[in-house]
């Protein structure tokens, strides 16, 4: 694992400072699961380094992260995002801290993103995504944000879902949540072990891990050599 500071991602964004202004829901919660401020910024500082049109996220819950991507990629761009659904939720074994975000989840009367102005570019799917089939996405998503289920065969199915579905001849970025919390010590491990044979960057001050597919090496040289 390579631990870099969050300018590193920041500094991935070549753009004018006029143009280095991105749109940002500010976090209305506390203690529910949800990005911190620095780390949504991280997750948005990456889709524009990569220039995302399409997004494909792991874990809706309540949708803060969605209206984050989705307001800040092009008109014509796409945020996927995938959550449990009632029937899928029967085929599992929930680790106790993602049982309880997802109630909140079914319960909630409305998801962040819905009403918004960018709702339009949002699909929002449901199943296990285990044993959905990624096959239309095969390719061709720019960015993967992955903060489902935590537990350690979920993590592991999501992660090899991700590098199927992330764009190979572009660069693509897939981002985890929560490395280094104590609730989830097998997304931890998964990580560190998946760090030995990938290049995976922790950002500081965060649990967010990034792993870029960069075809020119560009990024990583931008990283590396900062």
């Amino acid at each position: 694992m390579i631990h870099i500071r969050p300018y590193k991602i920041f500094g991935l964004v070549e753009a004018s400072p006029a143009e280095r202004i991105v749109q940002l829901q500010l976090p209305p919660r506390r203690g529910e699961g949800g990005l911190t401020l620095l780390e949504a910024c991280i997750v948005i500082a990456a889709t524009k380094a990569v220039k995302a049109r399409r997004a494909f996220e792991f874990g809706t819950f309540l949708g803060s992260t969605t209206l984050n991507l989705a307001i800040n990629i092009p008109e014509n761009g796409e945020v996927f995002t995938l959550d449990l659904d009632e029937a899928s939720l029967a085929e599992l074994s929930q680790h106790p801290e993602d049982a309880a975000l997802t109630q909140t989840h079914f319960s909630a009367r409305t998801l962040d993103f819905m009403g918004s102005r960018a709702a339009h570019k949002v699909r929002a799917l449901t199943g296990n995504s285990i044993t959905f089939d990624f096959s239309p996405w095969k390719d061709s998503v720019d960015l993967v944000f992955i903060d489902g289920g935590h537990d350690l065969a979920t993590v592991k199915a999501d992660t090899e879902h991700a590098m199927e579905i992330a764009a190979k001849n572009t660069p693509s970025c897939i981002l985890w949540h929560d490395y280094n919390n104590g609730d989830y010590p097998e997304l931890s491990i998964y990580l560190e072990g998946l760090s030995n044979s990938t290049t995976i960057f922790h950002v500081e001050d965060t649990m967010i891990c990034l792993w870029f597919n960069d075809p020119t090496n560009a990024i990583h040289s931008c990283i590396i050599g900062q």
